[in-house]
């Protein structure tokens, strides 16, 4: 049974997710700063705060951006906007932020959760009298910017699928580089779920904590659709590839699992504190035979090496991952998606010329707008017909494709991933 808080620490705790609120959300809002490294530094400055603290005011912070689409029009202070977003997210509230006002609707669907706010502030506003602000129902497409539409087309009949995606929070998709983690999970108790078609990708429920099994290098935490990449890749034990815009590694490490140390596998990123990163997973991995270096694919000279296989998972507006992300959407340029277009078509360019012939170009980006999805290969290919998208299986479903695969939130469900296996005609 859980200890019954008092009166005055339930004051406290809902005070500070005030004061927090009003601390961070606009070095989100106004200075477009990611909310996870936000959060972590107002943790850093405040090492009185217990786990369980640090747990309920981060899932509060969370909650209040992904509901912000629909909690802003109503004109409520911080903490009301969190209570309420809680109320619309989690099963079980906290008392500092129980509320008589709101109905506790997580188990509802978005439909529902949408019907009975509206039903409860047209109540509220009839009650205020004829001189309360009219109440103008809120949509489902409150939870994004405006100019949304014009960058997106969704399959038939899937727009409220995606609503309903965008609201509900990812699980954690691991990479496992064994078996023997799969009884480890077991034995611990936590929950988890093998993907269909992926072997190695496993899903845990969201925020659930791996920490008392430690890590060992049994496996990676890695996004199911980053994870068919690689799979859409498929590079051959002993070739040489180049991850062109590495990051911190989940892709680099992949593919050096499966190409070995009888291969090469060079990773590149314009963040060389990301590369420390891949190199530090690395080590965990004891995986010794990846090469890494800073390398600007925009702007440095193109290297004079050709390889077997490029993967260039480019810079993009990022909107694949807004819900793991939520507070990114609130952060997002209408303007981006164009933007990152051209710097995604200079980039494959640039790699393109380090493909040997015969070899394959992979391109990714975690979002799902036009521009730099279709728009940005069909610009590429124009400009380079050497190369042309080669069919293969959707790793996440096993149907066949054309060449190129856009993985939508919901089928990991996970990240959106548009993804393209280009072929260059080898030499005659």
């Amino acid at each position: 049974m859980k200890k019954k808080l008092s009166e005055k620490i339930i004051a406290r705790q809902r005070s500070l997710v005030g004061e927090m609120l009003a601390e961070l959300v606009p070095h989100i809002l106004e200075k477009g700063h990611p909310a996870d490294r936000v959060l972590a530094r107002f943790f850093k400055q405040h090492r009185e705060l217990g786990s369980r603290d640090r747990r309920f005011l981060s899932e509060t912070f969370f909650s209040y951006f992904r509901w912000l689409g629909w909690t802003r029009p109503l004109n409520l202070d911080l903490t009301e906007a969190a209570s309420l977003s809680v109320h619309l997210d989690l099963t079980e509230i906290h008392p500092a932020l129980e509320s008589d006002r709101w109905p506790v609707l997580s188990d509802k669907t978005l439909d529902e959760k949408l019907a009975a706010l509206n039903e409860l502030f047209q109540g509220l506003e009839k009650e205020s009298g004829p001189n309360g602000k009219a109440f103008q129902p809120l949509e489902k497409s409150d939870l994004v910017f405006p100019e949304f539409g014009k960058s997106v087309e969704f399959p038939a009949e899937t727009e409220s699928l995606f609503y309903e995606t965008l609201q509900t929070r990812p699980p954690t998709w691991l990479r496992l580089r064994n078996d023997i983690f799969k009884k480890m999970l077991s034995e611990a108790g936590i929950p988890f779920e093998q993907h269909p078609q992926l072997e190695n990708a496993v899903s845990i429920p969201a925020g659930r904590s791996l920490g008392a099994l430690g890590h060992g290098g049994q496996f990676e935490v890695q996004d199911v659709a980053s994870q068919a990449v690689v799979a859409i890749a498929a590079p051959e034990k002993g070739s040489d590839w180049w991850d062109a815009c590495a990051g911190a590694g989940g892709k680099t490490l992949q593919m050096a699992d499966v190409i070995g140390s009888s291969g090469k596998v060079l990773a590149t990123d314009v963040r060389e504190q990301a590369l420390k990163e891949m190199k530090k997973r690395a080590r965990t991995d004891g995986i010794s035979f990846i090469r890494s270096q800073p390398h600007d694919l925009a702007k440095d000279d193109p290297f004079t090496k050709q390889w077997d296989g490029v993967v260039v998972d480019a810079p993009c507006s990022g909107w694949g991952t807004w819900s793991r992300n939520p507070d990114a959407r609130w952060r997002s340029d209408p303007r981006d998606p164009a933007q990152k277009r051209n710097l995604q078509v200079r980039m494959l360019n640039n790699a393109a010329q380090c493909v040997k012939p015969g070899g394959l170009l992979i391109y990714a980006v975690c979002t799902f707008t036009r521009e730099e999805t279709t728009e940005a290969l069909e610009r590429f290919l124009e400009s380079n017909p050497e190369f042309a998208p080669e069919a293969f299986a959707n790793p996440l479903s096993g149907e066949p494709t054309n060449g190129t695969l856009q993985i939508w939130p919901w089928d990991g469900p996970g990240d959106g991933m548009f993804i393209a296996r280009l072929r260059r005609t080898a030499s005659e």
